[in-house]
């Protein structure tokens, strides 16, 4: 992947204090470019993709809600606390607000945490982006594979057959 006009502007952006206080990418200091290729090359390794990822993020936090924003145990596995904040949080890439509030998911077997928001979960289904390393927000796709069971995908459209 190459590292684009647009993409530097979106970097930018990333950067901390634009858009958010610790920005996007914490100590990483790639371009944008390598740091989404070298996540898609752990999907590949791994036989997972990154709607995957979203996708079982977004049902564990939909599961993890509760009222009272306490602690939720899912899946006998998983402890899961969802919190809203007032407020949005625009992307790096223009292409949306996205309401505050946090995930926080600790994987009881392994002791792995995840944490992620609304805007996360847009980064990593719309533009393949889970995060610069040392990010707070950091989806790593291998810590992903390994916590929440994802099973290889396997591609059924008319064009994989």
């Amino acid at each position: 992947m190459k590292q684009t006009p647009e993409l530097d502007r979106v970097q930018e952006k990333m950067r901390p204090g634009v858009l958010t206080l610790k920005g996007f990418l914490g100590n990483d200091d790639r371009k944008l470019a390598d740091i989404i290729a070298a996540d898609q090359q752990a999907l590949l390794r791994l036989r997972i993709n990154a709607d995957q990822i979203a996708e079982r993020l977004q049902d564990l936090a939909d599961r993890g809600a509760d009222l009272m924003e306490q602690e939720v145990q899912v899946d006998n596995r998983y402890l899961i606390r969802v919190r809203d904040d007032r407020g949005k949080i625009p992307s790096p890439w223009e292409d949306g607000l996205f309401e505050k509030g946090d995930v926080d998911l600790v994987d009881q077997q392994t002791g792995k945490a995840l944490k992620w928001n609304r805007l996360t979960l847009r980064l990593i289904a719309k533009h393949r982006f889970f995060g610069g390393y040392g990010s707070e927000y950091r989806i790593d796709p291998d810590v992903a594979y390994e916590i929440l069971a994802l099973k290889p995908f396997v591609d059924r459209s008319p064009e994989a057959i």
